[in-house]
């Protein structure tokens, strides 16, 4: 993965495969050299297998499972990308010797990151600066999972909402949440799972610390979350990140909905223009 710019694509319901192929073309056109397709996108499978037909830098996200990790090889993924650390997926990356970039969001996660000798890790959600965002941005890639525990009873709320003293779950990140809910979905509803920030700084500042706790490291971490053209630069020089992974910004769902590639063309093109100013900045400075 030594691109600093990924685009992640997650496609509208009903969307045609064929406009995503041609989105995802135009933005490797522009100079994107890596696109990350979620899982739970319409015609996934089919997506990937016509990109690496076409020997495009194609990888699939969202990947939770080792079943779901071999599907996406299977398909021709170049690359994985997983909302957190799932040994399982893991696993599977390692045995076919593709590079996977787990979820990382606590100092825990991250030197178990390091330990597994993972190079880069996703950072998620870097942009989070309270209860509710952080709340919001777990269950981005974990729909199903809380649509399930929702439906069975169980009560996801923030620690704001939380009355004192109430016994509760507590999860502080994407990998905590998806480690309760496998142990929770098949139980009665019982305490309150509740969503509350990990120790220390929040927003892009605390993937600035993470970024300097490692800095010895050989780990590079890519923002995630809130990452856009105005923010962008900013990201990757006073906050840190080694690369960031846009999502909508790019790759707006409705627009390759309705096949309004023009927006794609333009909203690809700024964060490739961004990049290279970035990057001519750095290679001076580095001289």
């Amino acid at each position: 993965m030594d691109t600093r710019l990924v685009g992640i694509l997650r496609t509208r319901p009903a969307t045609k495969p064929e406009n995503t192929i041609q989105a995802i073309e135009i933005a490797f056109e522009l100079g994107i050299s890596a696109v990350e397709i979620t899982s739970n996108s319409d015609h996934f499978q089919k997506i990937v297998q016509e990109c690496s037909r076409k020997k495009l830098n194609i990888g699939v996200g969202s990947v939770k499972t080792g079943v779901l990790a071999k599907e996406a090889i299977t398909c021709g993924a170049k690359f994985l990308v997983s909302p957190g650390m799932f040994q399982d997926a893991i696993a599977v990356a390692n045995e076919y010797k593709l590079p996977i970039i787990p979820g990382v969001y606590d100092l825990n996660e991250i030197v178990k990151a390091e330990e597994l000798g993972i190079k880069d890790v996703k950072f998620f959600p870097a942009f989070a600066k309270d209860n509710i965002e952080l709340l919001k941005a777990i269950r981005e890639p974990f729909r199903d999972e809380f649509d399930e525990l929702h439906s069975k009873g169980w009560q996801i709320i923030t620690a704001d909402e939380l009355e004192p003293g109430t016994k509760h779950i507590k999860i502080s990140t994407p990998t905590h949440f998806y480690d309760e809910y496998l142990k929770r979905k098949d139980e009665p509803p019982s305490l309150p799972i509740v969503v509350k920030f990990p120790p220390g700084k929040r927003g892009f500042a605390r993937l600035k610390n993470m970024v300097e706790i490692f800095a010895t490291s050989k780990l590079r971490f890519y923002a995630v979350g809130g990452v856009n053209t105005s923010n962008m630069n900013e990201v990757l020089t006073k906050y840190g990140a080694y690369g960031v992974c846009p999502g909508k910004g790019i790759f707006d769902p409705d627009a390759i909905y309705i096949g309004d590639f023009d927006k794609v063309k333009n909203d690809a093109r700024k964060h490739v223009d961004i990049l290279r100013a970035f990057e001519e900045a750095w290679n001076t400075y580095v001289r």
